[in-house]
């Protein structure tokens, strides 16, 4: 199957919303908070409102899965998956770390992926079968063999410290060598282009790590929820360079 022109599409959507969030920048930022006390601006919903209206006009048919207004029925098997400014916080407070992320999803499998981080002129990029992309150089996973010499990311230990998978979390984190601060997407692009070995999220919506999913496969990668499914619905994450997946799997699944 070829998404070349789902693929180019989504990176034109990406790169305009990344241009309303460096406008917003120098804007008074309203800041609300949603149910889940989470803060949401104006900036984020702009973006979303792009997004969805150019995806909808190229491709009527296709649903629509937004952190902002929703899910949206399609008739085509396929749907869009995006969180139109990943990491509002950040975007808040200055930190570079923000983005826009765009994936494709056909048939339940992540066949498209974007990672926009604007003020960082990052746009990494994959479909299936095409390999993966940082601008406009292939990348690849690292190839760390041992988790005792690899360097990693994770989210949830602290808010799920009370729950066993917090426990397992934080006791696989002893296992390698550093952990570096996760920082939105970003910390899911230095998986896919070799920066970082492993990255894992106890906290994931689908449009969190739809566009990574993609994105680290692509570069060789290896994704998956906590349990080892080949899913991103499931509300976690484990993204890798393949030959730790396994290593790292065991751990979060160990009792006792």
């Amino acid at each position: 199957m070829d998404y070349t022109q789902e693929l180019s599409l989504a990176v034109d959507l990406a790169c305009r919303a990344g241009a309303i969030q460096m406008g917003g920048k120098a804007k008074g930022l309203d800041v609300e908070r949603k149910a889940d006390d989470s803060p949401v601006t104006a900036i984020d919903r702009a973006c979303e409102a792009l997004i969805m209206e150019g995806l909808q006009e190229a491709f009527p048919e296709d649903g629509f899965l937004g952190e902002e207004t929703g899910a949206q029925a399609g008739t085509s098997g396929r749907t869009w998956i995006v969180d139109p400014l990943d990491g509002t916080r950040p975007f808040i407070r200055g930190i570079p770390t923000h983005s826009c992320l765009i994936a494709l999803e056909d048939a339940g499998d992540p066949v498209v992926g974007v990672i926009h981080l604007p003020a960082m002129n990052e746009i990494y990029r994959a479909a299936t079968g095409c390999g993966a992309f940082l601008n406009e150089q292939p990348i690849r996973v690292s190839d760390t063999r041992s988790l005792s010499d690899a360097m990693g990311s994770a989210l949830g230990q602290v808010e799920r410290m009370n729950e066993p998978i917090g426990k397992q979390l934080l006791a696989a984190m002893h296992a390698w060598d550093y952990t570096y601060g996760f920082m939105d997407n970003y910390s899911y692009g230095c998986v896919a282009c070799g920066r970082l070995d492993l990255a894992i999220s106890l906290l994931d919506k689908p449009w969190d790590s739809a566009a990574a999913a993609c994105i680290v496969r692509e570069a060789g990668g290896a994704f998956s929820d906590i349990e080892g499914n080949r899913t991103v619905h499931n509300g976690s994450t484990v993204l890798s360079n393949g030959f730790l997946h396994d290593a790292i799997l065991e751990r979060l699944q160990a009792r006792g």
